[in-house]
């Protein structure tokens, strides 16, 4: 089974009264069902078993990893909604990671907990998912197309100068494999799951695994207030500001990122032996 939800099994997957942010740096409370509502391989728990994987299969050798205290470990970079794997990686796998190094975290607008009014809107977008699933492929062969994946990329980057044709052909080709509509589909129709707050709040997130958060001050799809708030959390050491830059710092402004995480990589050689970063 390569269900990373099969962890799940027959227990309740719902999470009562989790304190989550506001786009406005304040606080709520709200239910967090975890479990994919489609039953879906396509969820946070396979992709963090993914991470696990290649962590111990390509980094390092099983013989290395097969100890809890094992002289290398691995610190994970992610950026986005790759955030949530990354953190459950780590929850599942403390002792492979010495830290996560968070670049522009997503929130995940379409959760249930994130949505308005749920018992009214859910069953709409409910419906909206379900003709995507059924009539979607059209769309998706429209859409997937050079001229229109650059144009949707000038939306979160700030500097669009980094928005090239390699970029866009990193971005594209996957989409073109057989099978890649229906992985976006589920994916838009996984509106549960975890989400950042609950993940970095969880007495399952290791204490030895240190969090850095950084964000672009131009990143119209991250609420910078709630991304401060993240700073409130014990397991986030420090948020930082990056200035002019978008969703995808890294990618439109190296030379404000990759100081910040030779840093943080400074910062967790405090307790490993060894690092690497994927």
């Amino acid at each position: 089974d390569l269900n990373g939800e099969k962890r799940f099994q027959a227990a309740s997957t719902v999470l009562d009264g989790v304190a989550l942010g506001t786009a406005n740096g304040g606080d709520r409370i709200a239910d967090v069902d975890l479990r994919h509502p489609l039953n879906s391989c396509y969820n946070f728990y396979t992709w963090a078993e993914q991470l696990a994987d290649f962590t111990r299969d390509i980094i390092h050798d099983d013989t290395t990893m097969a100890s809890p205290n094992g002289n290398q470990q691995t610190t994970l970079v992610c950026n986005s909604i790759g955030t949530i794997s990354a953190l459950q990686a780590a929850i599942d796998r403390p002792s492979f990671y010495n830290g996560v190094f968070v670049v522009n975290p997503n929130f995940r607008e379409l959760h249930v907990a994130e949505i308005p009014f749920p018992a009214i809107s859910m069953p709409i977008i409910r419906n909206v998912q379900q003709l995507l699933r059924d009539k979607g492929q059209g769309l998706f062969d429209a859409l997937a197309k050079p001229a229109t994946v650059k144009q949707i990329l000038m939306e979160p980057y700030a500097v669009t100068t980094a928005v090239d044709d390699e970029l866009v052909d990193v971005l594209l080709t996957p989409l073109l494999t057989e099978g890649a509509a229906d992985v976006v589909f589920d994916t838009l129709s996984y509106s549960a799951g975890p989400l950042p707050e609950q993940q970095l709040s969880s007495t399952t997130f290791p204490e030895s695994v240190p969090v850095w958060v950084c964000y672009g001050e131009k990143d119209p799809w991250t609420p910078p207030q709630r991304v401060e708030r993240l700073g409130r959390l014990e397991r986030v050491e420090k948020v930082v500001l990056l200035p002019g830059v978008g969703h995808c710092p890294h990618d439109e402004a190296p030379e404000l990122v990759n100081p910040l995480l030779l840093k943080f990589m400074e910062r967790v050689k405090e307790g490993t032996v060894a690092e690497n970063a994927i």
